[in-house]
């Protein structure tokens, strides 16, 4: 997993600038962040995978051309892995298909190997769906929110049958607040979209996150 540049703590109340300031230096980290895995980490492996196909050509030992093979074989399986981690780093490969449930459900194993817990979900697709623009702003809401926090020991998600053209996102944590930066980029994404959000919750009965999602009318 691509490892998030930490949040930017400050005391002062972050102005709409701030927020945005604030927003493009974690993007700029973390493309920058993706191109050094690739450069490194892809680059190496496709290297490594170049020598052994060398070695195993020329490799009379049958044995050994058979372990030579085997390398080769775990090294691209390790390599495809590492793209699929950034590229739902990128963007969550479940997003456009199968749509927000299944992506959040697909981000747990991130989840997991962070914090060592298994979130609980509660979660139905809605129908008719949110627009893809909104499914994914509710996605990165979520990201956003959850990133910065040093540990968790308890998740849960719920995503509510839409009702009245509406669904209804929760977040539940026992981690700590948002931070003011925080608190200012979930609210300016949410807002560009015009989406209705609400942040609280000091006990775990409340939400930690609620979001308004607009579902699109089926034709």
């Amino acid at each position: 997993m691509t490892a998030r540049t930490p949040p930017t703590t400050s005391t002062a109340t972050p102005t709409a600038p701030d927020a945005l300031r604030e927003l493009y230096a974690r993007q700029e980290a973390e493309r920058k962040q993706v191109a050094r895995a690739l450069h490194n980490e892809i680059g190496q492996a496709l290297s490594a995978i170049k020598m052994s196909a060398h070695l195993a050509g020329d490799e009379e030992d049958a044995d050994q051309r058979r372990q030579d093979l085997a390398d080769i074989v775990r090294i691209a399986d390790d390599t495809v892995a590492r793209l699929r981690d950034l590229y739902a780093d990128l963007r969550p490969p479940q997003i456009d298909t199968l749509g927000l449930a299944a992506s959040l459900r697909g981000e747990a194993e991130r989840w997991q190997a962070r914090w060592g817990i298994t979130p609980r979900f509660e979660l139905v697709e809605p129908s008719p769906r949110a627009s893809a623009a909104i499914e994914l702003a509710a996605f990165r809401l979520v990201q956003d929110l959850l990133w910065p926090l040093a540990g968790l020991s308890a998740l849960e998600l719920r995503l509510a049958p839409a009702q009245a053209d509406t669904a209804v996102l929760e977040v539940h944590h026992d981690g700590a607040l948002p931070d003011a930066i925080t608190e200012a980029l979930l609210r300016s994404r949410a807002d560009a979209l015009g989406l209705s959000l609400a942040l609280a919750g000091d006990t775990s009965v409340q939400p930690r996150l609620r979001l308004a999602l607009p579902v699109m009318e089926e034709d």
